[in-house]
């Protein structure tokens, strides 16, 4: 289906070209390159519908890179591939503009540029087949207009293309393109009314987008992971240093043994990016969300308070707990509850050997979208942050081990069935 025009929200369906950014021997660059495949996608510019982001993207929270890098924005009636940038062809004398897959007057089209030719005046440029579009030549600045009073402006930048800084549409509406200071790399899209797009990149790959934006009066964030995810590392995850765990703690640093741990069982229970605290002490990146310490501490009176993750682990979506992640239980087990629990979204797994244990019962919070799939050697049972377990700042589930086939036990039995996260793996 081509994209159609409701209002100001602009809905695509397009099909575009694999390409993300690299880097160049002198610094960081634009430049697109890759290899060419077909990817469909889904999204809508909201230049005008301020409750809502600026750019509305469907799905579960990650892109293509061919999604990003072919994001198509309306200009008379075409959808141009906005992020690519103008380039100068010097034999032809002509200036081509990138076209995304569709267009918003639903015809069908067999060109992948809009092409500007010379006309007689040296600084003006007429768009071949197109007679609404001009290109305005101002040395180190081009702008692009249509007769119906929009204007999209490109300025020059180190690798010889012209970028996109400025769209403003007739309606008011504007769109500004920042840029990183030391190269050519996209850094943000905003508009006047606030909203927000950043791209965030590691060693010149796009990474990720986060867009803020308002809706009725209070402020949203929206991060979307961009490519194919890749297996967190153990030394990627930073947890609490000495300086930052009380006096009266009885665990006064983060060892290795701890670290091993903690990634056994976020490869266990998460996806390719969660991280698992079970050892007393949060990841850093939640620093604003919980304490870095929460192991067992202990008390004026001379005895031991056990803290929340000595006897639970948490996991996370990823080091600084905003994004989400598949929920996952080993396999093996002989009995399990049919849904989650009303309250909490609880569910539980028996299993008459787990890890080192034997005899023992899993106890799953706050399980989103529950449903039981094998998948290798796991079992999938949904997601993390379902009820209790998601907040404006952090996304978790919240994972129990109890001696014996309990099922859920009663809060006051729960101490006393409790095993140590740790010493199950």
């Amino acid at each position: 289906m081509w994209p159609s025009c409701v209002g100001r929200t602009l809905v695509m369906s397009v099909a575009v070209s694999f390409s993300l950014c690299s880097a160049t021997a002198g610094g960081r660059s634009n430049e697109w390159f890759g290899s060419r495949q077909a990817v469909q996608t889904r999204y809508r510019w909201n230049t005008d519908e301020k409750d809502l982001p600026l750019l509305e993207m469907d799905g579960d929270g990650r892109l293509e890179e061919a999604e990003v890098a072919g994001f198509g924005y309306p200009m008379d009636g075409l959808s141009v591939q906005i992020l690519a940038g103008l380039r100068y062809d010097e034999a032809r004398k002509v200036y081509e503009l990138p076209l995304a897959a569709g267009s918003i007057d639903g015809a069908a089209r067999e060109e992948t540029n809009i092409v500007f030719e010379a006309t007689e005046k040296g600084s003006r440029y007429r768009a071949s087949g197109q007679p609404n579009l001009e290109l305005l030549d101002n040395d180190s600045m081009k702008t692009i207009r249509t007769k119906g009073g929009s204007r999209y402006q490109f300025v020059r930048y180190p690798d010889g293309k012209f970028y996109c800084v400025l769209i403003k549409e007739a309606s008011g509406a504007g769109l500004d393109f920042v840029y990183l200071a030391d190269g050519c790399l996209l850094h943000a899209i905003s508009d006047s009314l606030g909203r927000t797009i950043t791209l965030n990149y590691s060693s010149a790959r796009l990474v990720s987008l986060t867009e803020t934006w308002m809706e009725k009066a209070e402020g949203r964030t929206k991060t979307w992971s961009v490519g194919a995810p890749e297996l967190l590392k153990q030394e990627d995850v930073k947890y609490s240093h000495s300086k930052n765990v009380p006096g009266n703690a009885l665990t006064l640093q983060y060892t290795e043994e701890m670290a091993a741990s903690d990634y056994a069982l976020a490869r266990t229970f998460g996806g390719l990016e969660a991280v698992a605290a079970g050892n007393g002490f949060e990841p850093a990146g939640l620093a604003g969300s919980y304490p870095f310490y929460r192991g067992d501490t202990l008390g004026d009176d001379g005895a031991i308070h056990r803290g929340h993750l000595s006897w639970s682990m948490h996991l996370y979506g990823s080091v600084d707990g905003t994004k989400e992640s598949p929920l996952y239980v080993p396999p093996g087990f002989t009995e399990h509850s049919a849904q989650p629990s009303p309250t909490d979204a609880v569910v539980t797994f028996y299993y008459l050997k787990l890890g080192k244990l034997t005899d023992v019962t899993i106890a799953v919070f706050h399980v989103a979208s529950f449903e039981m799939v094998t998948e290798g050697e796991r079992v999938r049972i949904g997601k993390i942050g379902g009820p209790g377990g998601s907040g404006p700042s952090y996304k978790h589930s919240h994972i129990e081990f109890y001696r014996g086939n309990c099922g859920l036990p009663k809060l006051e039995d729960r101490p006393r069935l409790r095993i140590d996260p740790s010493k199950v793996l």
